[in-house]
């Protein structure tokens, strides 16, 4: 049998109430050459079964079935058992649009040193309804920058190199629930290009049950973490994490010294950065709770993001001499941040009335 162009993992837990859905999505795809690897993670639902009916159905499909292993575990297995080059990740709620991997594999074409291919996202929720849209950095320097605070990429909507995840250990089960920001930070680490198609190719939804959802303190914090690991990464220190099991609180102290200020302002960041715009009184609360923080820890880029956030919440609450204020600060801090970052907006602002959705 002649190994396909392409194969799709597709991990499920009592996924039942989306799976059909998600599954012919990837059936429907105008590139057809793929193996489509399913795995029940011990799904205590229908998914089994809804699973099977379609292996008999499709013999693209490998379907395997496994007592419950967790996401991590499942994904590291799925990796090992794609025959592809290429691996495509989705999840059992969402909806890949139909020249979604047409349009991806093709960027990989004689180019070694390109590991992950995304793209934009359609936001809906459970009933399907328009949310937003989740655009990301194309490519190069931007996508860098972005990695510094966020995925740069949607996780169920990339295409990845195989050997390129084996090359750097693939999942990390340390980084549960952002296993896959600290794989693409140790990706970029090791020299692999990142990027995106600047078209919607995926309809992600969010909802109660959906692991965003569900463990959205436990990922804020361990975002943080991945951050600061990859900046002691980036300048040329030992991973803090690398011999370690478990994150706890006491995790920063195997931080370098020099890296705490870092760390400091990540935390502030996390803190503040779900605070209401529109309460002006929360607003003020988190610039009283900044100005205890030491100068060198205001100084960190993460800090000047808060700023501006508060510039914008202030403005629209008429509170303008804060609003000022705020942007002042930013600007004085970090000009050359604050100027890429209101171009960036505005450019994003445009590409979102571009990419959005026919009501």
């Amino acid at each position: 049998m002649s190994k396909p162009a392409l194969s799709v993992l597709l991990p499920v837990y009592n996924g039942e109430r989306f799976l059909a859905e998600a599954i012919e999505s990837i059936l429907g795809q105008t590139f057809a050459d793929f193996e489509f690897i399913i795995i029940n993670d011990g799904s205590r639902d229908g998914s089994g079964g809804i699973i099977d009916d379609f292996a008999a159905r499709d013999a693209r499909i490998r379907a395997f079935h496994q007592e419950n292993r967790g996401l991590v575990d499942t994904l590291n297995r799925g990796i090992a058992l794609a025959r592809a080059p290429l691996i495509a990740r989705m999840d059992a709620d969402d909806i890949s649009l139909p020249r979604r991997f047409e349009l991806q594999v093709t960027r990989f074409k004689n180019r070694p040193e390109l590991a992950v291919v995304g793209g934009f996202i359609n936001v809906m929720d459970s009933d399907g309804q328009h949310l937003r849209i989740g655009d990301y950095p194309i490519r190069g320097n931007a996508v860098i920058k972005f990695l510094e605070r966020s995925p740069p990429v949607a996780h169920p909507a990339v295409i990845m190199r195989k050997s390129a995840v084996e090359a750097v250990g693939g999942y990390r089960s340390l980084m549960k629930h952002v296993e896959d920001y600290d794989l693409w930070q140790r990706l970029s680490e090791a020299g692999f290009l990142i990027e995106n198609i600047p078209e919607i190719v995926l309809n992600y939804r969010f909802h109660n049950e959906s692991v965003s959802a569900k463990h959205r303190a436990q990922q804020a914090l361990l975002t943080v973490i991945a951050r600061v690991a990859h900046h002691v990464r980036k300048n040329g220190l030992n991973d803090p994490l690398e011999n370690i099991s478990e994150i706890t609180e006491s995790t920063i102290d195997l931080f370098p010294e020099e890296c705490r200020s870092y760390f400091e302002a990540g935390l502030f960041e996390l803190r503040y950065n779900t605070i209401s715009l529109k309460n002006s009184q929360e607003i003020e609360q988190a610039l009283r709770e900044l100005g205890r923080l030491s100068p060198i820890v205001q100084r960190e880029d993460w800090i000047i993001h808060f700023l501006l956030r508060a510039a914008g919440g202030s403005w629209r609450n008429r509170r303008y001499a804060t609003a000022v204020s705020c942007f002042s600060r930013a600007t004085v801090r970090n000009p050359a941040l604050v100027s890429m970052l209101s171009a960036a907006k505005m450019f994003r602002l445009g590409r979102r009335v571009l990419f959005r959705p026919p009501r």
